[in-house]
């Protein structure tokens, strides 16, 4: 399950600024507006009082009917593995971590070269996902690319459903594709009641920054919202590239995409629960290319959760990342210090873990050591408890001046959660170190990716069910294997 907040909550915007985002983002909705194609989204808001533009298929929404669906929509929502004992909660005060939704390519951490991922490093990715204990949404990691595109989003789901026993995420690609692995997750779910109380999984969708929804995106939503499913508005602007040259600026029109894409859900189910992805970036114009790793990615990171929880949602934003394309120290700076800020902030869940540079390829070996990582911010948020401080003065008391406090009662009644512990980093002195070869976090992380995809065994999944999926699959013609 998510860890519990136990810190006082960082704000980095001050009210004022604050309203005058708010006040931004509903200034670009009901005088600049979205476009949108989908007829069927169009129709709702026309008949919610928006005003179209056929020709330029744009939407300007009024600002009520932004803060009507804002107040409408449902702010709390549990995801569950096949095992309802693993879970990742939103809205709760909770944290979690998950990996990546999927890359186009994966590395070779051996050779340090890309390539094309199969549905082997999908089935691997999913196995150490699923051994990791601090990754409570298990990731796909990567896009198969030896089967078919039109179908690689349906089988990573059949692996995810067969091969994890917890919640977990991957990429949906299109509108039919979503009712086929909706039907998948019912039938493991126990009926469309059971998959509605129980889900497994939440949807993101991703507007187009500038203002743009694809139809595909929305033809997801709709899939998904009919049936009552939590989905995540997640768009990606990026400052002078897809956004403004401007810090404020880029908040106030991400903030305007997702208020945008919650106000069409609430149309299409009120009450429906969302997630609010605050991911913007800045796009490095030396580089030519989007940064996850940057300063302006923290600072933007911790703004974009405050504005998600001013409206009560439970939000995700891009920290714990990286533009290094190796496991390096740029890569324990960036990926450190934003989430820093990330989680500071009181985010519900952070950037997918395991991805090499700014989506540039899947790396399990550092999704491992990114789950030590996330290992230690449990730590650090977990705070402590400063009614010790009484007990703590009986053993000084005890103890005197000169004393040692390395036997005595306190000590071995709660050093074992007291003190977190590092499964892959090394506190070691020098001459064990050398003695026990001298490895590094990395080569550490490479031997423990072999020891976990060998010994993972997840819940047992109903044969029933698999057969019953298998069925479904067949009847719409797809070779799962």
């Amino acid at each position: 399950m998510g860890f519990k907040y136990n810190i006082p909550e960082y704000k980095i915007l001050h009210d004022p600024e604050l309203q005058v985002i708010h006040g931004t983002s509903l200034d670009i909705l009901e005088n600049i507006g979205v476009k949108i194609a989908n007829k069927e989204i169009l129709e709702r808001l026309d008949g919610a009082g928006a005003v179209i533009d056929k020709k330029t298929q744009t939407v300007k929404l009024p600002g009520q009917l932004v803060l009507d669906s804002i107040e409408r929509s449902g702010k709390k929502h549990i995801l569950y593995g096949r095992d309802r004992d693993k879970k990742a909660e939103f809205g709760y005060d909770m944290f979690n971590f998950n990996g990546s939704s999927g890359q186009y390519q994966i590395v070779d951490q051996e050779t340090l070269k890309r390539r094309n991922p199969t549905v082997e490093d999908l089935k691997k990715a999913i196995a150490i996902g699923g051994s990791l204990d601090n990754i409570n949404m298990v990731g796909a990691m990567v896009v198969p690319s030896d089967v078919s595109f039109k179908i690689s989003d349906i089988i990573t789901f059949y692996h995810l459903l067969a091969l994890t026993d917890k919640p977990f995420t991957g990429w949906v690609f299109s509108g039919s594709s979503a009712k086929i692995i909706i039907e998948m997750m019912e039938i493991m779910a126990g009926g469309r009641e059971e998959l509605k109380s129980y889900p497994f999984y939440e949807v993101f969708i991703e507007p187009v920054s500038p203002l743009t929804f694809r139809d595909e995106s929305l033809e997801i939503l709709l899939a998904f919202a009919q049936k009552g499913l939590p989905v995540g508005f997640s768009p990606m602007v990026q400052v002078g590239a897809t956004g403004p040259c401007s810090i404020a600026g880029t908040l106030a029109l991400e903030n305007a995409e997702i208020l945008s894409g919650i106000t069409i859900a609430q149309l299409i189910n009120p009450g429906l629960p969302v997630s609010y992805g605050g991911i913007p970036h800045i796009f490095d114009m030396k580089a030519q290319m989007i940064s996850f790793g940057s300063p302006e990615q923290a600072v933007m990171a911790a703004a974009m959760t405050q504005i998600g929880r001013y409206y009560g949602f439970p939000v995700y934003n891009n920290t714990g990342m990286s533009d290094s394309k190796c496991i390096d120290a740029q890569y324990g700076i960036e990926a450190s210090s934003t989430l820093a800020y990330g989680t500071l902030a009181r985010g519900d869940i952070f950037g997918h873990l395991g991805i090499c540079g700014a989506d540039n390829a899947a790396n399990l070996t550092k999704l491992i050591i990114d789950n030590e990582l996330a290992g230690s911010f449990i730590k650090i948020l977990s705070g402590f408890d400063i009614i010790e401080a009484g007990d703590a003065y009986k053993e000084i008391e005890r103890e005197g001046a000169g004393g040692n406090f390395l036997g005595n009662e306190m000590t071995l009644k709660n050093f074992r959660e007291i003190i977190w512990y590092p499964d892959l980093f090394d506190r070691t002195p020098w001459d064990t170190w050398k003695k026990n070869g001298a490895k590094s976090t990395v080569s550490r992380a490479m031997e423990k990716e072999k020891e976990l995809f060998k010994r993972y065994e997840p819940l047992p999944v109903s044969s029933e069910k698999l057969n019953e999926i298998n069925r479904l699959l067949k009847s719409y013609n797809i070779d799962f294997k």
